[in-house]
């Protein structure tokens, strides 16, 4: 269990580590990667950090999960070092060897402590907190808008990493979790990466804040949708999507007028009703932004979570008990992405923005600009869009789609995190080179019935609508949005 020295020996070891290097510039350099590696790459790991130095002693213990024995960390690593490590939980002597109970995750220039994998083996595994490296932890990260803001809640915050993201653009944070250990470590790395405007609270869901509003909301909840109950960080407790739904439902009574909540989540479709209707149902007094990526089928969702994460201790089920359960319950797919709700009085819109391809880069922006078109779009009627000027996105790239030897069309890709992508036939890639942020909508329709020698009134809707879609996806932006 992790124990809480005090500040000024939680300061000291960071000072520490960054002086052998241990961070993100130094680890990739040095071994291809700053996480723990995956099965595939662990050999590759242990060969790149088989000379025994400071360093390495480091990766072998804190990424590698790897024991190693007393004398050499005795002979590379100084003894305040040592006795802060044991007496913080980190490393446990035995026999000669020295093993970690943690990992230490470098994410950009800051260090997140949290459950060693080995953990995931052993009875403790039902309350294993997730290291920072995991692939829906970093999604988020890279999605949540980074305005500055008042008051951020991370609900469920694990060891803290997007508590600790946004305290940089935050006056205070509070993060809450029902698991005391995930508590315990965001506290250390608050004191490790040296924050003080984040408060560490322990309860369940929004209990800790009961009366409290905030501007800003990230979570990270237990969205896996499944019979399983094995682990407290991913499995949720309720039927199918509810513990989402739940969630949803109640997150708006925390949020101030304009606020957002920005919530990883998975929900099904089922027989005889759409996801789009499911999720529609769930909101209530929010504007919500869906960045919605590729469905699975059951019976590959159920092979994906069954082998997702597990031990000889606790394991996730067997497949065929997925199935079964999306079977009982008539689904027919399960949609996972990232909700971004913003509470506003009045008549609130939804709008799907499908995602390509993975997010491997900040993406905030892209979220905030994708609102602000929705908008945009929801306040012109087909007379305020014809009068409106329009350019095209900056990071907007285009290129031939050939079929052989002959351009068959133009596709499109915006280069914004969200990598969003359309191809377009010759006649729409015209159209659209006509924005020059100059003319006005109604001047680039005119300008292109005139080249095509058709008429402007039969041509305007189709133009319109071609004109919305390409605002709501990014590739036009009003000249207040560019």
């Amino acid at each position: 269990m992790l124990q809480l020295p005090e500040y000024s020996r939680v300061r000291e070891f960071r000072v520490f580590l960054d002086a052998c290097g241990y961070g993100t510039e130094r680890l990739t350099q040095h071994l291809g990667r700053a996480r723990p590696p995956t099965a595939d790459e662990a050999r590759q790991m242990f060969d790149d950090s088989r000379e025994i130095t400071v360093l390495n002693v480091l990766v072998r213990l804190f990424l590698l999960g790897a024991p190693v024995d007393k004398a050499s960390v005795d002979a590379f690593l100084p003894d305040s070092v040592v006795r802060f490590c044991d007496d913080a939980g980190l490393l446990r002597t035995g026999d000669g060897i020295v093993n970690s109970q943690v990992v230490i995750i470098p994410v950009e220039d800051l260090l997140f402590v949290s459950d060693a994998f080995r953990v995931l083996g052993t009875d403790a595994a039902r309350d294993f907190v997730l290291p920072a490296s995991t692939h829906s932890a970093n999604f988020l990260r890279l999605l949540t808008l980074r305005d500055a803001v008042g008051d951020t809640l991370d609900l469920g915050c694990g060891c803290g990493l997007h508590a600790l993201f946004a305290a940089r653009h935050s006056t205070r944070v509070i993060a809450t979790d029902i698991s005391p250990q995930a508590i315990a470590y965001t506290r250390f790395n608050a004191m490790l990466n040296d924050f003080g405007n984040v408060e560490s609270l322990e309860g369940n869901l929004f209990e800790p804040v009961a009366g409290q509003r905030f501007d800003l909301i990230v979570s990270n909840p237990p969205f896996v949708i499944g019979p399983s109950e094995s682990f407290v960080y991913r499995d949720n407790p309720l039927a199918l999507d509810e513990f989402c739904k739940a969630l949803v439902a109640e997150a708006p009574h925390y949020m101030r007028e304009g606020a957002h909540l920005q919530m990883l989540c998975e929900w099904v479709e089922v027989e005889g009703e759409t996801w789009k209707e499911r999720v529609t149902g769930w909101v209530r007094g929010c504007d919500a932004w869906i960045l919605h990526a590729a469905p699975l089928s059951p019976a590959s969702y159920a092979e994906q979570r069954t082998a997702d994460l597990s031990g000889e201790s606790v394991n996730a089920g067997q497949t065929d008990d997925w199935i079964a359960y999306f079977d009982r319950h008539r689904v027919r797919a399960i949609h996972p992405g990232m909700l971004a709700l913003r509470r506003r009085d009045g008549v609130n819109w939804l709008h799907v923005h499908n995602l390509p391809a993975d997010v491997t880069r900040a993406a905030g922006t892209a979220v905030a600009d994708g609102i602000a078109a929705v908008d945009f779009l929801e306040a012109c009627d087909d007379e305020a869009l014809l009068a409106a000027t329009l350019g095209l996105a900056d990071n907007l790239a285009a290129e031939q789609v050939r079929s052989g030897e002959d351009t068959v069309g133009v596709r499109l890709c915006l280069r914004d995190g969200l990598s969003t992508e359309a191809d377009i036939d010759g006649a729409v890639a015209a159209f659209i080179n006509l924005f020059d942020g100059e003319r006005t909508v109604g001047g680039c329709v005119a300008e292109f019935a005139k080249v095509a020698d058709a008429d402007v009134d039969q041509l305007t809707a189709d133009l319109l609508a071609i004109v919305r879609v390409f605002v709501s996806r990014g590739f036009l932006k009003p000249l207040d949005l560019a």
